[in-house]
This record gives structure tokens, C-alpha cells and sequence, in this order.
């Protein structure tokens, strides 16, 4: 429960930390997807007290992928995939002894004489290693004073789920010496095979102890620094690191584990005849691997900068001749994506997302009236400049002839149609659309049409201009009007 409540207490902290403040958080279009590439290094512990001994920290090591989602500018989601080695360097130092056997009866020889039984360490050192594969989950901070801001903060809060494929150890140096106390001969022995010996040990031997670690373990995991962009499509941080693992990494029970010693020929179950490393013993408890140290990544930005796309837009223009006004498409699309625009006038019907689909065909017989208007229309397209949504009322007489039919027949309905060329994204000519249909949709109103009569709808780029040519996109730019019976879908 305390550890829970120490993880809640972090994300709280963290959270309030690094919110950026509500108004630069508006004036700036926050890049959303981000990959990462780390790598981490400092000190760690296989997390476990050692009777009779001591425990020295060892280098701690990891590197990894990740994926951030920024779903505000300052806070994000991480998810990832990551390869980490932690260790320990153990040395024990205590004298031991043993009286007794595990069942509580005197301890004596193969031959029944009772003796102590005693072992001691001569700079006896074991190396522990474990390899984790780890797949975090997290939140990711950071702060730029603003948009142009190259330096910032960074901090991360999170949990991993962290898979043992690889742990050993290795006998580093020392001896294990054995020797025998008979009280009743008043004699030690020592230096007989098989029974008071020393055990020297290959340092070069190392053996498994995978299978005794938790296969699943949760680790929860922190980092707080610096961060700096490099380019528009690279973000360099710099942080201090530290991760816990929370739940007992043995997947040994105390209970189940050994005393350290020897186990001779001629008993199964009083102690180590053969050494099997410190782990599984009853001189090491529960294990919590931890590692503090410095996390480098970089963050790669996948998508298009605005100068980027600018520049491809000029590229895109000169292979159009008859465009005249070069607009920057920073100045554009950052406007109009982030600033609500005006309304010029309030229309019957408003497209308020992206029109994948037009309004649905009414089938209905047309009626003689819109046939005429139809007619009317049928050469009649009102056209616009690159990039503008003011209608180019060229001839004068096209709208006032719509507004006269409309008046004279009151049931007459139409749909107002907006299109633009495909210079720019999506969203963008999808809006610009938009505008030009409600522009046109304004004077109507203003020389006396009902908005309710009027549909206003936006094609964006989808649909060209019938009579256009490959390089004639000046065509595309226009609204159509279209009486509602003949409307398509």
C-alpha cells in the first residue's frame, strides 16, 4: 500500500511540475508524434542484504525504443521497449559455524562423533548479473518557454514491466575454508579431502540463476532534465535517472533457500557440499534491483517542418504558370489552424469538420423553376484568387439572377458549394472552402435570400473542376450553386 501511494504521490508532484502555463500552450501548434532513441548508464544494486558480508555497487547499463504521443504540449505518452543489465559485487567476510543439523540434532561426522562445524572466508568476492528486457509506460514532461525556445525541461514518470532473459554469476576471487572442532578431544582438523578442506573456485565459471528469478516484475521508473532542439525534427534530452524494481525479484521463498556451507558425501541435507553461488542461500533476502544514473536520448520528429513544407510549395507553384501570389504556408496554416475565423454571416447549414461525403440526393421530380436556375448555372461558376475567399463577381449579373428566381419562386432551395485547388494540405483547403461557400452564401443574404433556403457545404480539394486541365488549378478555385434537387452526392 505505502509503495502505491508512493508512486501516486510522484505522478502528483510531476504533473504539477511541469503543466505549462494555459495561454503559450494556445499560441503554440504542438508536434504530436515523436520517436525515441536512449541509451542509459550510472550505478546499481541487485537490491538485497547480505549476511555476513557486504554488497558493493556495480556499473548499470540500458539502452532502448520508444514512442511518445504528445496529446498536450507539455505532456505526452510514452511507450517503448528497452534492454537493461543491473549487478551486484559481493563479499563476505563472516566466520560461520554449525552445531546442529537443519532438524535440530546435534551435528556429527560420518562416524557419530559429535564436532562444530566452521567456515571462513579469505577475500571471497561473487559478481550477480541480470539482463532485462523492459517495456515501459509512462508520461513525459517538458517545458520551452516558448515556441522558439531552444532549451527546456524534461521529466518522465512511469512503470515498466521487466522480463529476467539472461542472469548469472561468476566467482570472482577467494577461498572457502572448512575446519572441525571436537570439544571432547579438545582437537581441530582441517586439510582432509572431502570433509575440512579449502574450496578454491574457477573465476571463470559462470552458471545460471535465471530460473530462479520472477519471470514478471514491475519497476517504476523517474528521470528529470534538460532539453534542447537541435533541428525542427530533433529534440536532445539530458536527465538524471533512476528506476525500483517494486515486487521481490526471487522467485526463491526464504524458507526454501539453503545455509551456505558444504554438504558432505554422507548427508544429503545438512549444508553445501558444492557451492551454488550466494543466491538461493539464506545469507541473501529479497531482491529489489534498482540503478541511478544518466538517461541521453534524442527525439525524432517523422513529420514535415513548416519551412519544409513551404519550400515544397514553391516547388509545387513553378510548375504552375499561372499562379501569381506565393503565400508562405507557415503564415497560413498556422493561422487558420489555430484561430477560430470569423463568421461573415450566419448560414442555414455549416460544414464543421472535413466533408468526406456531400449532402444526401433528394430524389424528387425537378420542378420547371429548377430547371430554369439550373440552366442559368450551368456556365455560371463564381471564381476566386489563389488563397482568398473573396468572390470574383465576374459577370455582375450571375447572383443577382439566382437571387431574382429565388424570389419568385419561394420553394426554390439550393446548395452552395465550395472547392478549392490542391496547393496546401488537406485541412486547410478543406477550410478555405468553407469560406469561399459562406462568402458567396453572404451576398445572397444580403441581396435578400432567406439562409434557411441554402445549403453551404465544402469539397475542399476532392473535386476538381470539370473542364480543368492538368496545370489550369485556378479552375478548382470556386463555389458552385446548384439547386437542391439537382445536388450530388
Amino acid at each position: 500500500m505505502k509503495k502505491n501511494l508512493w508512486i501516486i504521490a510522484l505522478l502528483s508532484v510531476g504533473l504539477g511540475a511541469f503543466a505549462a502555463p494555459k495561454q503559450k500552450a494556445k499560441q503554440e501548434k504542438p508536434i504530436k508524434h515523436y520517436l525515441d532513441i536512449y541509451a542509459l548508464g550510472g550505478v546499481g544494486s541487485l537490491g538485497y542484504q547480505l549476511q555476513g558480508g557486504a554488497v558493493d555497487l556495480s556499473a548499470a547499463f540500458g539502452a532502448g525504443l520508444g514512442y511518445t504521443y504528445f496529446f498536450h504540449p507539455s505532456v505526452g505518452l510514452q511507450l517503448g521497449l528497452s534492454f537493461s543489465r543491473v549487478s551486484s559485487s559481493s563479499r563476505l567476510t563472516e566466520r560461520m559455524e554449525w552445531r546442529t543439523w537443519q532438524d535440530g540434532s546435534p551435528l556429527t561426522d560420518y562416524t557419530g562423533e559429535p564436532y562444530i562445524h566452521y567456515t571462513a572466508f579469505s577475500d571471497f568476492r561473487e559478481r550477480q548479473q541480470a539482463y532485462l528486457i523492459e517495456v515501459p509506460l509512462g508520461l513525459r514532461f517538458r517545458y520551452f518557454k516558448s515556441s522558439g525556445s531552444k532549451a527546456g525541461l524534461h521529466a518522465a514518470l512511469g512503470a515498466k514491466l521487466a522480463i529476467p532473459v539472461l542472469a548469472n554469476y561468476t566467482r570472482v576471487s577467494g577461498d572457502i575454508t572448512h575446519t572441525g572442532w571436537y570439544e571432547q578431544w579438545q582437537l581441530t582438523l582441517h586439510d582432509l579431502p572431502g570433509r575440512f578442506e579449502t574450496e578454491r573456485f574457477d573465476t571463470k565459471q559462470e552458471e545460471s540463476i535465471t530460473n530462479r528469478l520472477n519471470l514478471i516484475n514491475a519497476v517504476a521508473y523517474a528521470e528529470l532534465g534538460l532539453a534542447v532542439r537541435i533541428s525542427p525534427h530533433y529534440e536532445l534530452y539530458i536527465a538524471a535517472y533512476g528506476q525500483y524494481l517494486i515486487n521481490d525479484f526471487s522467485a526463491t521463498k526464504m524458507d526454501e533457500r539453503v545455509p551456505l556451507g558444504f554438504r558432505n558425501t554422507h548427508n544429503n541435507y545438512a549444508f553445501m557440499n558444492e557451492y551454488r553461488g550466494l543466491f538461493g542461500t539464506d545469507k541473501v533476502g529479497a531482491l529489489h534491483p534498482w540503478m541511478a544514473g544518466l538517461k541521453i536520448g534524442i527525439s525524432i520528429w517523422p513529420g514535415k517542418t513548416e519551412k519544409e513544407k513551404k519550400n515544397e510549395l514553391k516547388k509545387l507553384l513553378k510548375e504552375f504558370p499561372d499562379e501569381k501570389k506565393v503565400v508562405t504556408v507557415h503564415d497560413t496554416v498556422y493561422i487558420h489552424d489555430t484561430v477560430c475565423p470569423n463568421e461573415l454571416r450566419p448560414v442555414a447549414t455549416v460544414a464543421k469538420s472535413p466533408a468526406t461525403k456531400a449532402p444526401q440526393k433528394i430524389d424528387n421530380t425537378p420542378l420547371p423553376h429548377e430547371r430554369q436556375l439550373d440552366s442559368l448555372l450551368a456556365e455560371a461558376v463564381i471564381w476566386f484568387h489563389f488563397d482568398d475567399d473573396v468572390p470574383i463577381l465576374e459577370p455582375a449579373y450571375v447572383l443577382d439572377s439566382v437571387v431574382a428566381m429565388m424570389k419568385r419562386y419561394p420553394d426554390l432551395k439550393i446548395h452552395v458549394y465550395g472547392h478549392a485547388c490542391r496547393l496546401g494540405t488537406d485541412g486547410y483547403n478543406q477550410r478555405l472552402a468553407l469560406k469561399r461557400a459562406r462568402a458567396v452564401a453572404a451576398v445572397l443574404i444580403d441581396k435578400g435570400v432567406e439562409p434557411e433556403r441554402m445549403l453551404v457545404w465544402s469539397f475542399g480539394e476532392e473535386k476538381p473542376y470539370r473542364y480543368n486541365t492538368e496545370k489550369q488549378l485556378s479552375k478548382d478555385r470556386r463555389v458552385e450553386i446548384i439547386p437542391a434537387r439537382f445536388a450530388t452526392q
